[in-house]
């Protein structure tokens, strides 16, 4: 299990005590992206069973409101996107955590 990185931080949706992330072994990666900072999972093997299911179905912007969680999903929608936005973000989301595919 990766080594959780020194300053990695959680979503505020997602806010657990630094004890439980150590514990869990849960590494989070920020991503930059037109101005917003977003913070995920920094392994795909992390992500819940739902966000997996909604890629696996082609459910992508289900998928991506998994990853991200509810308040950065917000962060995320107030740009008022449009589907080229979504797809692009996705895109430097997978970029940034090293996935070869959407389908990963």
């Amino acid at each position: 299990m990766p080594e959780i990185p020194k300053g990695a931080t959680v979503p505020a949706d997602h806010k657990k005590s630094a004890a439980q992330i150590e514990a869990e072994g849960i590494a989070m990666t920020d991503v930059e992206w037109r101005g917003n900072t977003y913070t995920v999972p920094t392994d795909s093997d992390d992500w819940t069973v739902q966000t997996v299911q909604a890629f696996e179905r082609g459910l992508n912007f289900i998928g991506l409101e998994e990853v991200l969680g509810a308040t950065q999903w917000a962060v995320f929608m107030k740009t008022k996107p449009r589907k080229k936005d979504g797809m692009e973000l996705f895109k430097t989301l997978a970029e940034a955590l090293g996935l070869e595919t959407t389908g990963e």
